[in-house]
């Protein structure tokens, strides 16, 4: 195990993003293969592959590209001493990534699932990107400082800058299996996508 540590050290350390975006993808499908199997006692063959996708999707291409460049910000604090240091970068995590981070786990899906920026007004019409994430947001950043605040304490102080994203993904693979069942909650598959996405542009045409 010590060999592959460090072997995954050195990949940090030589490529740094794309390493991030990799493990940020299989931290987020570990997440959302532990609330289907875990939380919704599916079968492998019940799996719905096409969320665990969705969510690698965004945590390897979206959110590991924004918490590397993030972290680099961060690490531009610096104050008198290591602990005000620490304290002042958690806060001004928790502070402004967290509201974006939300806010970009819920546009992004919304993205994938093809759903509409506003609810339409029609029957049965999808909740729109919009009013889901005015629904959502400060519950799910809420539950983001509670987890995050304790890591970010230890991550800021003890863990080297190429080293602090793949850091939060491990911990955050409890935090994708939460994002995860709030993702499904709600969600479109992809025919319920198609078939609503039918529905509006026929009535965007009988307007």
């Amino acid at each position: 195990m010590a060999f592959l540590f460090r072997g995954y050290v050195r990949l940090l350390q030589r490529w740094t993003l794309p390493t991030q975006m990799v493990t940020a993808s299989i931290c987020a499908g570990t997440g959302d293969l532990i609330h289907q199997l875990g939380f919704e006692e599916k079968r492998l063959d019940e799996i719905e592959w096409y969320k665990t996708r969705r969510l690698m999707a965004y945590g390897g291409l979206v959110f590991a590209p924004c918490s590397n460049t993030w972290h680099r910000v961060l690490n531009r604090i610096n104050l008198r001493n290591r602990v005000t240091t620490v304290l002042a970068r958690t806060a001004t995590d928790l502070t402004f990534f967290s509201p974006f981070a939300t806010c970009l786990f819920y546009a992004a899906q919304g993205t994938m699932e093809a759903r509409p920026f506003r609810t339409p007004a029609i029957p049965d019409a999808p909740q729109g990107i919009y009013e889901r994430l005015e629904e959502r947001l400060w519950p799910t950043v809420q539950k983001q400082w509670a987890v995050f605040g304790p890591a970010n304490l230890i991550n800021l102080s003890v863990v080297p800058l190429y080293a602090r994203p793949p850091f939060m993904n491990v911990i955050s693979i409890g935090w994708n299996t939460f994002l995860a069942s709030a993702q499904s909650r709600g969600g479109l598959t992809p025919e319920e996508a198609l078939s609503r996405d039918i529905l509006i542009a026929a009535a965007e045409v009988m307007e």
